[in-house]
């Protein structure tokens, strides 16, 4: 989170809950994708476009009550403060590649799950 807050100092806590919410939702629906291939339960399921808004909404919100905690920050603040230039730029490049993996995990999960164990 420390390097995703620091990413554009405009609005730190909307980046973070932005990304946060991203990647978790990328990653609950490379799971719900997953479950429908091997259980066949029904995803996705059919609701309308409000619906879905909602659902959406709800898991932002979900998120927000989760990872919003400024006091909780502070203390990263200070872990990572006294980083060299070589540490913060493989931090850097971490996080972004758990950032990408993670939000094209509902694309290319399911595409090696069907070719390699159908």
């Amino acid at each position: 989170m420390y390097r995703i807050f620091h990413f554009n100092n405009d609005s730190p806590e909307i980046n973070v809950m932005v990304f946060l919410g991203m990647v978790h939702g990328s990653i609950v629906l490379a799971v719900l994708i997953i479950l429908d291939i091997l259980f066949d339960i029904g995803f996705p399921p059919n609701l309308d476009k409000s619906e879905w808004y909602l659902l959406a909404l709800l898991f932002f919100a979900l998120q927000f009550l989760i990872f919003f905690r400024p006091s909780k920050w502070k203390t990263y603040f200070k872990e990572f403060e006294n980083e060299s230039k070589e540490e913060k730029r493989k931090g850097t490049i971490l996080v972004w590649g758990y950032i990408i993996f993670s939000s094209f995990s509902p694309i290319y999960i399911p595409v090696i799950w069907d070719a390699y164990f159908r």
